[in-house]
C-alpha cells in the first residue's frame, strides 16, 4: 500500500508533540467515576476555609484560604480557570497555554513536560495546579512550600468534576455549578439525541490520530469514549492499547463508514482529498461517501471544557439528520 511520506525528522517531531499532548492532557478513560473524588459542591455552598480535598492522585491537600495567586501546569487547567473567570488570578502557565488569547500574555513557567521549579517558586504563588505526569515535581513544590493539586480526569464526567473542584477551591463554587450543570445538559442533549440508535444502524469510526504509522484511538482513550458517546463504533473498540498502531490492512478490510482526524499541533494537517488518493483506499465506505471530518485537535485533546464542544461536533458528523440547527 502507498503511505504518505515525510522527512524522517519532521514525521518524528509531529508524532512525539502529538503522544506527549495528548497524555499529558488527556489520560485513559475508566469507568465513569473511577479514581476521582466527588468535592463538587451544592449549589448555595459556601467556600469556607482552611478547606481540605482530595486530589486526583489520590492525595489530601489543605488551603488555607482562598488562592488568589494561581499556577498552571497544564493547558487543560488554563482553559478551566479562564471558564470560570478567574484569569485574573493566573499570574503563571506553560508555553503550551494558547487558549484563551489571553493565556499567551501570561508569565511562562517552561513547556508542561519539564516547567521550572524556580520560576515557579518565585512568582510566589498560593495554588499550583498540576497533572498526574507531575508526581515528581510536585514533591519538590510541596517542599518548597506551595499548595499543589492535581487534576488527572478520565471521562468527561471527570472533567466536569474537575471543573467544580476548581470552582470550590477558588472560592466561585456557585458559579461553577451553574457552568458545569450547562455542561451536562449539553452532553444529556447529545445522549439523547443518539441513545434511540439502534446498535445494528450506529456507523462504524476509524479515528486516526497519526498517519505514519497509522495509528488510533482504544476504548480505554478519551477520544475513544467520546466516539462511544456521541453514537459510534470504533472499529479499534477491541484494542487493548490506548493508541493503537492500524495496519492499512486492517482498515481497509474493516471498510468504517466515517473516518475522524484531528492530528494535533504542529502537525502537517492531511486533507481529506489526500486520505482519499491513498493507495488502496478508494473503495472504502468513508472514501466513497466522502465522510472524512476534521475536528480541532484541541477539543478533543485537551481536557477542559471545550470538549464537550467536541463530542457535539463528532455527534453532528455522524448523526446530521439529528443535530440540525
Amino acid at each position: 500500500m502507498g503511505k504518505m511520506r515525510l522527512g524522517g525528522r519532521e514525521y518524528a517531531a509531529g508524532l512525539f508533540l502529538l503522544l506527549l499532548f495528548v497524555a499529558i492532557n488527556l489520560t485513559g478513560c475508566q469507568k465513569n467515576g473511577d479514581n476521582q473524588t466527588n468535592n463538587s459542591p451544592a449549589a448555595g455552598a459556601t467556600a469556607a476555609f482552611p478547606m481540605t480535598i482530595n486530589d486526583d492522585l489520590g492525595r489530601q491537600v489543605t488551603l488555607p484560604a482562598e488562592p488568589q495567586r494561581i499556577v498552571s501546569l497544564a493547558p487543560s487547567n488554563t482553559e478551566i480557570i479562564y471558564y470560570l473567570g478567574l484569569g485574573d488570578r493566573l499570574v503563571g502557565d506553560t508555553t503550551y497555554c494558547d487558549y484563551p488569547a489571553e493565556a499567551k500574555l501570561v508569565a511562562k513557567v517552561g513547556g508542561f513536560k519539564d516547567p521550572s521549579l524556580e520560576k515557579i517558586v518565585v512568582m510566589k504563588p498560593d495554588l499550583v495546579l498540576a497533572t498526574g505526569m507531575h508526581e515528581q515535581l510536585i514533591k519538590s513544590l510541596e517542599d518548597a512550600g506551595l499548595t499543589v493539586i492535581a487534576l488527572k480526569p478520565k471521562s468527561v464526567e471527570n472533567i466536569i468534576d474537575s471543573i467544580q473542584l476548581i470552582a470550590q477551591v477558588a472560592g466561585v463554587e456557585n458559579r461553577g455549578v451553574a457552568l458545569t450543570n450547562g455542561l451536562k445538559e449539553r452532553v444529556e442533549l447529545v445522549s439523547q439525541k443518539v441513545g434511540s440508535v439502534p446498535q445494528a444502524q450506529k456507523p462504524t469510526v476509524y479515528y486516526e490520530l497519526w498517519y505514519e504509522p497509522l495509528m488510533s484511538v482504544g476504548p480505554d482513550s478519551m477520544i475513544g469514549h467520546l466516539i462511544k458517546l456521541s453514537g459510534g463504533i470504533n472499529i479499534a473498540e477491541d484494542s487493548a492499547e490506548q493508541y493503537p498502531q492500524l495496519s492499512e490492512e486492517v482498515i481497509i478490510a474493516k471498510n468504517p463508514q466515517v473516518m475522524f482526524n484531528s492530528y494535533g499541533h504542529d502537525a502537517k494537517k492531511v486533507t481529506a482529498a489526500e486520505i482519499s488518493a491513498r493507495e488502496g483506499w478508494q473503495n472504502v465506505a468513508f472514501v466513497k461517501s466522502g465522510r472524512i471530518f476534521t475536528i480541532e485537535s484541541d477539543c478533543l485533546t485537551i481536557a477542559g471544557p471545550r470538549i464537550v464542544e467536541g463530542l457535539e461536533q463528532m455527534a453532528a458528523y455522524l448523526y446530521p439528520d439529528r443535530f440540525i440547527k
